[in-house]
């Protein structure tokens, strides 16, 4: 049994360092990141920044491997881990597609699909494109609009089983069918205002039914001091949602990408929207960030305005979510335009350490400019808690370059050892993407970088050797967060394909190491149907890569052990453990944050026993 904590005032400290041993006994050294073979890419030569956004991961040809995809110039790619092209691609466009593709099982196929659009600035025009995982248009496509700005959205928003796409063109938001018809209750004019963000999905107030939220300025020129944003919630027949639309104070609008993020930061059951807001006029040309209840009041704590030498000087980009500080609750992650991170708690309180400057950390980064890519989030370094990728540029004033700079920070707004990553040149334009590209359970690191001017753009991938990826502990992995870009945390993408019988890696192979997952779902309820994401009980995973004597404990806050759902000895393999919130004795515990710990003593030698722990949140 864990040490109790006698006070009630030591709670967040226990836990804490209950953590840092749990975390210290899995992490013996830092790694040190390293560019893949046959990386980098160079993807095109042409003038102006030929890639935006970030590349998305997605498993495209069924091997149980994630893929890259990424658009740049008039050109979409599908790599391999190897720098190899799946056959198919690239695709051509008829403009420049130059954002971050979509990818989801449009049609219900069981195989995923490829979306994304391109864009002619002048005379404002755009094509609608759907390709398969093969490379082949879908019928219906491309279908011709007015110009696009910002990345599509996918998600199932009438419940029948294919995948809609959501998106802007000609700043009005538009709903596409699968097939690339006009959904009904589609386009919405917003005039005089204009939509300035991709689409973030979710099922705000829990009734069973996703709603969209987008951002949007008064389209006014001059900038002027009538300057005004808004935030949108429109219901999937294009109704807008009751004590919608919300709009920021004069001065102050939303700008390009500033993406919004859902995320039920209470864990009452409904989803938030924070987002930052931008302000062009002096003396208030800083920013605030909101965080939003979905019925469209601001929540206590917020909005968070800021100002002074560690300002965020203008937020151009939209937040990340996860939960740094081990609470329970999630965390916002939110980049400033030019020098500037900074993590609040849902309560509005800063964490600590946070805000922290690039200046600061970094004195040799002098002309730093453009931080537009959203920041991701994971445990990068195998530590047990999660890290920060921030990117930024510095002006070389000697040979008249920008060189990108990707800026990794602890959850305490440390430098990890090895950050910042400098790839090709500008780095700002394009969010890092993580996963386990070649399958040896490892993490890997993927980032696009280019030069507005002489116009080279790159793709790189780096390899972090000896660190796990365990999908739950990556909860910001690319830029959207997932590959449907819905930008709502904890969202699970019911459309992961199933990886071909022809060509699946051997399930006959045993884990490499004792693993414990994030169990699912997380926040889980002890109550049935309290709403459409939550249901009685949670799964546990864990994976034995030998035989071993196995117990599972069950622990609240202050670690008093309340369950043990396992003592037996178990196979080598991988195994699941399901738990409906209840003691030793059946019954109902209160909802918080508790802690279950997986002991493996393997058969070889049980003098020897392994220790893994996760957390989890109990919800009424």
């Amino acid at each position: 049994m864990l040490p109790q904590c006698r006070s009630q005032r030591r709670p967040r400290f226990q836990v804490l360092v209950m953590l840092w041993v749990f975390a210290a006994s899995q992490v013996e050294s830092q790694p040190q990141p390293t560019i893949a073979a046959n990386f980098p890419i160079l993807l095109e030569t042409g003038a102006g920044f030929q890639a935006t956004e970030g590349p998305t991961l997605a498993d495209l040809d069924q091997d149980g491997r994630p893929d890259i995809i990424v658009g740049s110039a008039n050109k979409v790619y599908a790599f391999r881990f190897d720098g190899t092209q799946l056959d198919g691609w690239p695709q051509t466009t008829t403009y420049a597609a130059s954002n971050s593709p979509t990818v989801g099982d449009l049609d219900g196929d069981g195989r995923l699909e490829v979306v994304t659009f391109d864009r002619l600035a002048l005379p404002r025009r755009s094509f609608l494109y759907a390709w398969n995982s093969s490379g082949q248009l879908l019928p219906g496509f491309p279908v011709a609009l007015g110009l696009g700005n910002f990345a599509l959205t996918l998600y199932d928003l009438d419940n029948d089983g294919d995948l809609e796409i959501i998106g802007s063109f000609d700043y009005k938001a538009y709903v596409f069918h699968h097939d690339g018809s006009i959904a009904p209750g589609w386009p919405r004019n917003i005039e005089p205002f204009a939509i300035l963000s991709k689409a973030s999905v979710g099922d705000l107030n829990a009734d069973g039914q996703p709603e969209i939220v987008f951002t949007a300025q008064l389209d006014v020129l001059p900038y002027d001091p009538s300057l005004q944003g808004r935030v949108y919630v429109w219901q999937a027949n294009g109704e807008l949602q009751e004590g919608w639309p919300v709009s920021t104070p004069n001065r102050y609008q939303y700008v390009g990408g500033s993406n919004p993020a859902l995320a039920d930061v209470d864990l009452d059951g409904f989803l938030e929207i924070a987002v930052g807001v931008y302000s062009f006029i002096r003396p208030n040309q800083f920013s605030f960030a909101a965080l939003y209840r979905h019925d469209g009041t601001m929540m206590p704590g917020w909005p968070q305005y800021t100002a002074g030498e560690d300002s965020l000087d203008s937020i151009s980009a939209g937040p990340a979510v996860a939960d740094l500080d081990n609470d329970g609750r999630p965390d916002l992650i939110f980049g400033d335009i030019w020098d500037t991170v900074v993590a609040w708690r849902e309560d509005g309180t800063l964490l600590p350490g946070w805000p922290v400057s690039y200046g600061k950390v970094d004195s040799n980064l002098i002309f730093r400019s453009l931080l537009i890519a959203n920041p991701a989030v994971g445990d990068i370094d195998g530590d047990g808690y999660l890290e920060i990728f921030s990117n930024v540029n510095q002006a070389d004033v000697v040979d008249g370059i920008w060189r990108g700079r990707i800026y990794a920070f602890n959850h305490d707004a440390t430098s990890l050892p090895w950050s910042p990553l400098r790839p090709q040149q500008f780095a700002s334009f394009n969010t890092v993407a993580m996963g386990d590209l070649n399958g040896n359970g490892e993490l890997e690191l993927v980032t696009i970088s280019g030069d507005y001017f002489d116009g080279e753009t790159w793709l790189t991938v780096w390899q972090v050797p000896g660190v796990p990826y365990v999908e739950e502990r990556f909860p910001w992995p690319m830029y959207g967060r997932d590959r449907w870009h819905t930008s709502q945390y904890g969202f699970k993408l019911p459309d992961e394909p199933t990886v071909h019988v022809a060509e699946r890696r051997d399930s006959s192979i045993l884990p490499a190491a004792f693993v414990l997952h994030q169990n699912f779902p997380n926040p889980l309820s002890n109550q049935t149907g309290i709403d459409s994401r939550t249901q009685a009980g949670t799964y546990i995973r864990y994976e034995l890569p030998e035989a071993a004597d196995v117990r599972l404990h069950i622990f609240d806050i202050l670690g008093k052990e309340v369950g043990l759902l396992l003592q037996a000895r178990k196979p080598a393999g991988r195994h699941e453990v399901h738990w409906e919130g209840t003691d030793q004795l059946g019954r109902r515990l209160p909802h918080g944050l508790y802690f279950y710990r997986l002991e493996a003593a393997p058969a070889s030698n049980s003098a020897r026993t392994i220790v893994r722990t996760q957390k989890l949140v109990l919800s009424n």
